[in-house]
Order: structure tokens, then sequence, then C-alpha cells
């Protein structure tokens, strides 16, 4: 049995984070919490056992921010700090960050471990925090959640671009959808998601595919959704239109306040209107969120 943990805290930058977040899992995190510092860096917390592999991913994680300018991702302050932690305070402290959370009127999320009172018509989501990022804790899931709560409607079919746990597929399905695409690039996450929609049984409602965004999948959607960095968002935007409903919407968070005019001229550029953007500002950064229908749609 392990009696002690090490709790290794990387400092890089917001752009960085999710490229680190993912590195920490593949060397065995369990579990990877974040913190933003500032406007422009976030610490991300992991736990690994207090043996002699330690070093070794410390090294390797030395290795891999050195190596993400190379591929045109910059990773400043890109720091390392080590402290170990008794097992029974890493236990209630990993516990104490992921207290159950209400968001908007019906969402509920709970962590796996707590039995939480909910009423008949909340869409109770649950997630273990200890598996993967994306647990509802971080600003631009919020206010994907915030506007999926009113966007989706029964029989619709739903497409969740960069699914990451799969906490926006879990929160379709339980609040209506017929059926989601959940879609995401990184490997690792796959399992992850799986676990997820078994947990919080909608398994049968659900395609979990590993590739590319929407040239992935086939077919055509009511809804399609994507809690992802704005560079990423603005190459799906053209893939859009042409694979919704004539009355279908996109929503899209992950996208910094400086950024909005620019997603936001995009979409119009690709069919789209912009009918909802929704706000959340933590640690002096201002995340958004927005909603947009089709041209065709807003005319009616």
């Amino acid at each position: 049995m392990v009696n002690n943990w090490a709790r290794i805290t990387v400092t890089t930058s917001q752009e960085a984070s999710e490229a680190v977040a993912n590195c920490l899992f593949e060397l065995g995190a369990t579990g990877v919490e974040f913190e933003d510092s500032s406007a422009s860096t976030v610490n991300l917390i992991a736990y690994y056992p207090l043996d002699d592999r330690v070093g070794a991913r410390m090294q390797r994680l030395r290795d891999f921010l050195a190596e993400l300018p190379t591929w045109g991702i910059q990773s400043e302050p890109a720091t390392i700090d080590l402290k170990p932690v008794k097992s029974e305070d890493w236990e209630e402290a990993w516990k104490a960050a992921f207290p159950p959370m209400r968001v908007g009127n019906r969402i509920l999320i709970t962590p796996t471990w707590s039995d939480t009172p909910h009423k008949e018509t909340d869409a109770v989501i649950q997630l273990d925090p200890g598996m993967a990022f994306g647990t509802g804790h971080h600003p631009t899931t919020r206010l994907s959640l915030e506007l999926l709560e009113d966007s989706v409607e029964s029989l619709y079919h739903v497409a969740d671009i960069g699914s990451g746990s799969g906490i926006l597929t879990v929160a379709a399905v339980k609040l209506g959808a017929q059926q989601v695409d959940a879609i995401e690039l990184d490997p690792s996450a796959i399992p992850v998601a799986s676990a997820n929609f078994k947990i919080n049984g909608i398994e049968s409602r659900v395609r979990l595919t590993q590739g590319d965004g929407l040239k992935s999948v086939e077919g055509k959607y009511h809804l399609i959704i994507g809690n992802i960095l704005t560079k990423v968002i603005l190459p799906i935007i053209p893939y859009c239109a042409p694979r919704l409903h004539h009355a279908g919407a996109v929503i899209f968070s992950g996208i910094l306040d400086t950024e909005l005019a620019q997603v936001e001229s995009v979409l119009e550029a690709h069919q789209f209107r912009c009918i909802e953007v929704v706000r959340e500002t933590e640690d002096n950064i201002t995340w958004v969120g927005v909603k947009a229908i089709l041209q065709s749609a807003a005319a009616l």
C-alpha cells in the first residue's frame, strides 16, 4: 500500500495547459487539478506514488515542456515543483477540491463517491475527478453547460467535438438528446470518456469516436458543441453549417474575451448568427461561451 504521494505542480501557459495535462495523465497521474495563477499562466497539480519512478517522471516532464515550442505551443514559465504528501492528506484534499456542484437550473455534477440529494428533474452527472480533466470546475465547462441546458430537446442528435472526459456528452443525454457523437482526438481520453458514459448509464445513446472533429463522423446534427481552444474552434467552423439540420445551432466555449470578436466574425462569414454570449471571470481571466444559429433559421 502506498503511504505517501508526490505532489507535482507544473506552472505553464494557458495555451499549453491541455497538452501538459495530457502528459501528466500519460505519466500515470491519479488526477490533475487546474488552478489559474494569472491571466496567462495556470498551475496543474498531479499526484503520483512517492517511489523510485518520480525522478524519471520529472525528467520526462522537463523534456516534454522543452519540446512544446517545436510544436508551436509556448509553455513559459514551464516550472515544475515537487512536494511529498501523506496519503490521508492527499485523499481528503482531493475530495475537498471536488464537491458536488450545480450549474444552471437542472444540472448537478457529483463525484462518484458522493450520494448527493437531488430533485427528480435534475440532470445528474456522475464523474470521478481523478480520471480526467473536464469535471465542471473550470469556467469554460460551466459556460458550455449553461448554454447546453436551454438548447437540447428530445430526439436531438448532437456532436461533441473534443469530448475529453465526456461531461458535455453526458449532460446532453441527461437533458434529453437521443444520440450523441462524442469525438476526441487524444486516444488516451477515450477510455476515460467510455468509463464515464458507463457510470452514467448512457452507453446506448453515445457513439464514441477517436478522430479529428466532424471529419471523423457522418450524418447531420441538431446541435454541435465544443469546449476547446479558439485556435481549434476557428478551423472547425467552416465544416459546421453543412452538417446541421435547418434550424441547427453551435455552442463553443474555451474562448477568451479578447478573442470573441474574431470568433463572431468567422461564424458570421460561414452562415451563422450569434444569439447568446455568456461570460465568467475567474482569477482576472474572462472566458466566453457563444451560441449561434444558422442564418436561414434566424430569418424565420
